[in-house]
């Protein structure tokens, strides 16, 4: 008799659950260090975390992980996709804060450093999901 539904084989997933926990690991960290803060730290007019720094990352990983994705309808090299991923994201980053250097809010190193945060996790979670589930 047939047997409907048989586990993956350990070819399929060679590194099984604990290729998933540094990402995982960072994701909580994040999420836990974005909780509110005391109302001390509100004064500071660029505080390291918050709703923007928080949007600077997100907006970092979803471009860095999508244009990691779209570059694989051009090239097989997990190399060249890496590139474009970082690339874009960090492009767009830059972008956003030299608009905002001349729109007179001026540069925030502080927004930087977020947008290599969440370009850095968007990218690996990307070559993590290609290498191991693709």
């Amino acid at each position: 008799m047939a047997r409907i539904f048989e586990p993956p084989s350990s070819r399929a997933f060679p590194m099984g659950c604990a290729t998933f926990r540094l990402p995982l690991a960072v994701a909580l960290a994040l999420a836990a260090s974005l909780v509110a803060r005391p109302a001390a730290q509100a004064a500071e007019p660029d505080p390291w975390f918050g709703r923007d720094k928080a949007m600077h990352c997100s907006v970092s990983f979803a471009l860095a992980g999508n244009a990691y994705a779209d570059s694989s309808a051009f090239t097989k090299r997990p190399s060249i996709r890496v590139l474009s991923g970082v690339g874009v994201a960090l492009a767009a980053g830059i972008a956003k804060e030299l608009a905002d250097q001349y729109g007179g809010r001026g540069l925030s190193w502080r927004d930087l450093t977020w947008d290599a945060v969440g370009t850095a996790t968007g990218t690996l979670v990307a070559w993590l999901v290609d290498r191991y589930l693709l």
